[in-house]
C-alpha cells in the first residue's frame, strides 16, 4: 500500500454480525478481517468499516432520513458493477440512474445493508470538474 495513501474508516451499528459479514463480502465484495463477539472489521473498496453489533442502535430506513455512507468509483468501474447491484433483490433502494450534473455526468445507486445502513455507490464522469480541483489524485480514471 502506498505510505502516503490515507484509509478512511467508519463504524456502524448492526443488528446481526453474520448477516452483514454475508452482505459486505458477498454483494459488496468486502474482504473480512478482526472480529470478536461485539465488532468485525471489513475491508472495503480499501477503506475499513466497522460493523457493530448493537442491534438498539438500529433504525428503520424512515428514521435515518438522509444518513448513509458511500463510495465514488471510477466511471467505468461503476458503469461493470452497477448492473450486478441492481439484481440485488430487497438490498436496493434507488436503482442505477445516470444524470448530467453540470460539467459531468453522475451515476449513482442506493443499497441498504441488512441492518439498514444506506450505501451510495456513485462516479462521476469528470470528478474534477464536479468537485473544483484539478488534483490529479481526483482523476476519475484512478479513483478505486
Amino acid at each position: 500500500m502506498n505510505a502516503n495513501r490515507h484509509i478512511f474508516h467508519l463504524s456502524i451499528p448492526v443488528a446481526d454480525l453474520d448477516a452483514a459479514a454475508a452482505f459486505y463480502q458477498t454483494r459488496l465484495g468486502a474482504t473480512l478481517g478482526r472480529r470478536t463477539g461485539r465488532w468485525l472489521d471489513v475491508l472495503l473498496w480499501g477503506h475499513q468499516i466497522t460493523l457493530q453489533h448493537d442491534p438498539d442502535a438500529v433504525t428503520d430506513l424512515a428514521g435515518q432520513g438522509q444518513r448513509h455512507f458511500g463510495v465514488v468509483l471510477p466511471w467505468d468501474a461503476w458503469q461493470a458493477l452497477a448492473p450486478r447491484l441492481a439484481g440485488a433483490g430487497d438490498a436496493v433502494v434507488s436503482p442505477p440512474i445516470e444524470t448530467d450534473l453540470g460539467p459531468s455526468r453522475q451515476a449513482k445507486l442506493f443499497l441498504r445493508d441488512p441492518s439498514n445502513n444506506v450505501i451510495e455507490i456513485k462516479a462521476y464522469s469528470d470528478f474534477p470538474a464536479v468537485l473544483g480541483t484539478d488534483d490529479p489524485a481526483y482523476d476519475s480514471n484512478r479513483l478505486g
